[in-house]
């Protein structure tokens, strides 16, 4: 027979254990509920997120509605050197945008464009002259160096206003090698007869850097046999009366043929 020691010893352990799973049940139903609170939460910051992000790509495009069609260069600018200082400040401030901001504002214009890499223009400019290797061995080198007429486009020109903009001038440049291309005789010389044909070796330097540039940029356009023609990156210059007008302007129209018809599709 068990004494009253005993029983009050099981009747401890009894309450001890009935106030453990009290304490047990509680701590279960208030983490519940901060689990509940902290996802509420984490809603609402994401919520906050997306529509902050909303918020600032509506903004950009707003303000820079007139030369919405630039948009595409904004994000050449960026994978070019998000560092840089542009002449032009839409593409300052595009480069400004964190990322995601700036894949919304590619999103909301219907691009199929996108910041996905930095630092470009080495792959690029390895690109172009894989084209021009393939279709005229023969030719002028005019990417060497670095493509340093090329760059100096931008890194020495970039507020100037580009030297020749009549029409006969890049119409002639795109005659001669779009029949290049059409002919596809290896022996051909396109290039070095455009450098005869403006003077290259006497002309002015962003003269030369204009020619060596509006090459690039056709040569992009018209050598690459893949070209993504269900893909939408934007006609820069083209879309609603937005001007190309500098040297900076026409170095990243040209990089942007290069990277969408030579690097990006091929990614």
């Amino acid at each position: 027979m068990m004494s009253v020691s005993d029983w009050i010893s099981i009747i401890c352990a009894g309450v001890a254990l009935i106030v453990t799973i009290i304490i047990a049940v509680l701590q279960i139903r208030q983490s519940n509920r901060m689990e509940r609170l902290e996802r509420r939460q984490d809603k609402r910051d994401e919520q906050r997120h997306q529509e902050s992000v909303k918020s600032q790509a509506v903004s950009f495009i707003s303000k820079y509605y007139k030369d919405r069609g630039l948009i595409p260069l904004c994000a050449i600018a960026t994978m070019y050197n998000d560092l840089f200082y542009y002449n032009r400040e839409m593409y300052r401030e595009f480069c400004c945008c964190t990322k995601e901001v700036q894949n919304i504002i590619l999103e909301y214009c219907e691009l199929d464009l996108r910041v996905k890499e930095y630092n470009i223009y080495e792959k690029c400019l390895n690109a172009i002259e894989s084209v021009v290797n393939e279709y005229f061995p023969n030719d002028r080198k005019i990417f060497y160096e670095g493509g340093k007429y090329f760059l100096r486009s931008l890194e020495s020109y970039a507020k100037k206003t580009i030297p020749h903009q009549e029409f006969e001038y890049e119409n002639y440049i795109t005659d001669v090698l779009v029949t290049a291309f059409k002919n596809n005789d290896k022996k051909d010389k396109p290039i070095q007869h455009l450098l005869e044909k403006y003077n290259f070796g006497s002309c002015k330097e962003i003269e030369a850097c204009q020619l060596v540039t509006v090459i690039a940029k056709f040569v992009a356009i018209y050598g690459n046999e893949n070209k993504n023609i269900d893909k939408s990156y934007g006609s820069p210059g083209e879309y609603d009366g937005e001007v190309i007008g500098t040297m900076e302007d026409l170095f990243l129209l040209a990089l942007f043929e290069i990277y969408v018809n030579c690097v990006n599709d091929r990614n």
